[in-house]
């Protein structure tokens, strides 16, 4: 008969075979295929932050006023930025848990419902269907903001040129455009695309300080601080959506060929997201002090239509965009297969299976922007949505259930930070998303009723 263990020995058992720490480590164990350097995953992420919402933060910064713009943009790039490091912390305690190299963010949730309170052990299944279904919509709306965003744009540039023509059809064409790019399959061959689209960006982002910076009107003309807080739900929800690709973010870390060098004080989301910080502040700013209430949902809107130099920076501007849709589409294809992924690579028809995906998605996306090319007020939606479900919902509820079992720290602190990432998340998404479909609704009607 074998001798039973001692108490204090058992216990460090049990805590090590709860998170693995110890025995497992999951980036040793993670292959890619085709791995991205750090600059490569530098590039893949400004690529999906950067684009039509720091366009939109003047707009943004129209409902609070300039100090307080300032304040939520750093308050919110702080939660935000601190609930993907939660999340990717979390994704890796699944991983060690279960000895497995990777997890998908639907998995992991599944997994930490599981590891959680027994009465929760059975919805494990539905909350990891959920989030899929979540991060398939939320970048669903992401691209639906892009080819409106795109369509808008190029419409002014032809109905200088070639007269009046509706924007559905700039966006039936985009579409088409877009076919050969979206059938794109591995991201390390989308790096070339992003780095293009990155210098189109820049480059536009450029040119536009002209506009930017001419004209300018006294400061006292502008607000400061003086808006109804009712107006702050509707900044959170476009300037979050500068940040809420989570699953663009996800997908980066999972391709990476050194993923440690993801997180950490100076790691590649922490020098990207203070990166994108600054850019969303000054724009923010130069773009509402240059136009004040008459600022658009993009500032590309504002400017001129009759310029060489305008005209040129919304070609550079929305073919950077354009160039972006391949990338968040590919994160929406890469979370539907991920699940069964596994039992279906080798299948007859899994190549084929994933191109009539892309075709769908793409299809759709396009019929959604024909149907509400509201850009404002699907900008806010998307963004309200991300944030509240990905960005603080999911590792909230993921924290929680990990460290059930092992304990919440001092006081509990680790339980209350999440309970209060919960309500947080659960307020702003209920009411700015109520705000933002509220707009749709209204915008819709008057498109059936100029048919």
């Amino acid at each position: 008969m074998e001798p039973k263990p001692e108490p204090a020995e058992q216990a460090l058992t049990e805590l090590r075979s709860k998170s693995s720490f110890f025995i497992y480590n999951p980036y040793e164990k993670r292959t890619v295929e085709v791995p991205l350097t750090n600059c490569d995953a530098f590039i893949s992420l400004l690529k999906c932050v950067i684009g039509t919402g720091i366009l939109a933060m003047p707009l943004a910064f129209r409902h609070t006023g300039i100090l307080m713009g300032v304040f939520f943009s750093v308050l919110l790039m702080i939660l935000l930025t601190y609930s993907i490091h939660l999340l990717i912390a979390g994704m890796t305690e699944c991983c060690r848990r279960r000895r497995v190299p990777q997890v998908s963010m639907p998995e992991a949730v599944q997994i930490a419902y599981e590891l959680g309170p027994k009465w929760v052990h059975c919805f494990g299944r539905t909350a990891g269907l959920l989030t899929t279904c979540v991060l398939v919509f939320g970048q669903f709306g992401l691209c639906t903001v892009y080819l409106v965003f795109v369509a808008k744009n190029f419409k002014e540039i032809g109905d200088y040129y070639g007269g009046q023509c509706n924007e559905r059809y700039y966006v039936l064409g985009a579409c088409v455009l877009l076919l050969p790019l979206f059938m794109i399959r591995r991201l390390k061959y989308l790096v070339p695309l992003n780095l293009v689209s990155n210098f189109l960006l820049y480059g536009g982002f450029t040119f536009i300080m002209y506009y930017l910076f001419s004209g300018l009107s006294s400061p006292s003309e502008r607000l400061l601080t003086s808006t109804p807080p009712r107006e702050w739900f509707v900044f959170f929800g476009i300037a979050s959506f500068s940040l809420t690709a989570v699953g663009s973010m996800l997908v980066v870390e999972a391709n990476m060929a050194h993923p440690q060098s993801y997180l950490g004080m100076f790691g590649v989301l922490n020098v990207s997201v203070f990166f994108i910080l600054l850019s969303n502040i000054f724009f923010g700013i130069m773009g509402y002090w240059r136009f004040g209430q008459i600022v658009e949902a993009s500032i590309t809107l504002n400017i001129p239509q009759n310029e060489i130099l305008s005209q040129l920076i919304k070609v550079f501007i929305a073919t950077g965009i354009f160039l972006s849709y391949p990338l968040n589409g590919f994160v929406a294809i890469t979370v539907i297969f991920s699940d069964y992924s596994e039992a279906t690579e080798k299948g007859k028809y899994h190549t084929l299976l994933e191109y009539v995906v892309r075709i769908s998605f793409l299809l759709l996306t396009g019929l959604v922007a024909v149907g509400v090319p509201n850009l404002a007020a699907l900008t806010e939606l998307e963004g309200a949505f991300s944030l509240s479900n990905l960005n603080l919902l999911c590792p909230a509820l993921i924290d929680i259930f990990l460290n059930y079992d092992i304990g919440y720290g001092r006081l509990r602190w680790k339980l209350i930070r999440d309970l209060l990432l919960i309500v947080v998340g659960l307020v702003f998404g209920i009411v700015g998303c109520t705000l933002a479909m509220k707009q749709l609704l209204d915008d819709f009607r008057m498109t059936l009723k100029h048919m």
